[in-house]
């Protein structure tokens, strides 16, 4: 089985209740498919409390349509000044690239992203390298039902 998912790159200069409305309009779920995904690594120029409520009206608008908590997608650095603990209780895919055994991070994650420098067959360019923190079993509960 190949679990597939889809992701959004959020702009902070924008409603995230529109952004969400626009992840709805575009992106059909199914059963064993992961959960949305929030990317969200820049403020574009916004301070840290307009994007933490933003981010916040993303995530319950699309947790509300598709019933499941969305993931999120950030580094460690971004999350530790910009995100704090107000998102501590929605699964992390945290990117760190610097550490070898596991991210430097003080909470937990369900993803790591690891490297970007990855090498796959048949794929000319460079890729993503990620882990998931726990054992098959995990996995198939993070799916959408």
């Amino acid at each position: 089985m190949l679990a597939r998912g889809a992701y959004h790159f959020f702009i902070g200069t924008k409603s995230g209740k529109m952004q969400a409305e626009n992840f709805i309009n575009n992106v059909d779920l199914e059963s064993g498919d992961l959960p949305p995904v929030l990317d969200v690594e820049q403020t574009n120029g916004v301070s840290g409390d307009k994007l933490r409520e933003r981010v916040k009206e993303w995530l319950v608008t699309i947790e509300h349509h598709y019933g499941v908590r969305p993931i999120i997608y950030t580094n460690v650095d971004f999350y530790k000044f910009y995100l704090k603990d107000a998102f501590d209780d929605y699964p992390l895919w945290v990117a760190h690239y610097l550490q070898k055994e596991r991210p430097r991070i003080y909470r937990n994650w369900q993803f790591w992203q690891y490297s970007e420098l990855g090498r796959v067959n048949g794929i000319l360019s460079k890729v993503d390298f990620n882990v998931f923190n726990g054992d098959s079993t995990d996995f198939r509960k993070m799916l959408i039902d």
